[in-house]
């Protein structure tokens, strides 16, 4: 009798944690903001105006708002651009 109920009470204790895993495995990242993350959005390179994986971009904050580019040669043409633009 003690053996079922400690089987019993060591399945309840197993399906709570699974059930706790799980949803920290469905919920989305969070970023430093409190923002959601979606590490497979796609992005757009403003420089050759191509999409890529927002988790394989490399990102550049410039002037307070964070760019996203395919490639280093992009982000060097971007930030050409923007030291040539007047201010």
């Amino acid at each position: 009798m003690y053996r079922l109920l400690l089987v019993t009470a060591l399945l309840i204790v197993l399906y709570f944690l699974l059930r706790q895993i799980l949803r920290g495995i469905r919920q989305p990242h969070i970023d430093d903001r409190g923002a959601s993350i979606d590490h497979d959005q796609m992005v757009l390179d403003h420089v050759c105006q191509t999409f890529v994986p927002r988790r394989t971009a490399l990102t550049k904050e410039i002037g307070g708002q964070l760019h996203y580019f395919c490639s280093s040669a992009c982000m060097t043409a971007f930030e050409k651009r923007q030291s040539t633009r007047p201010t």
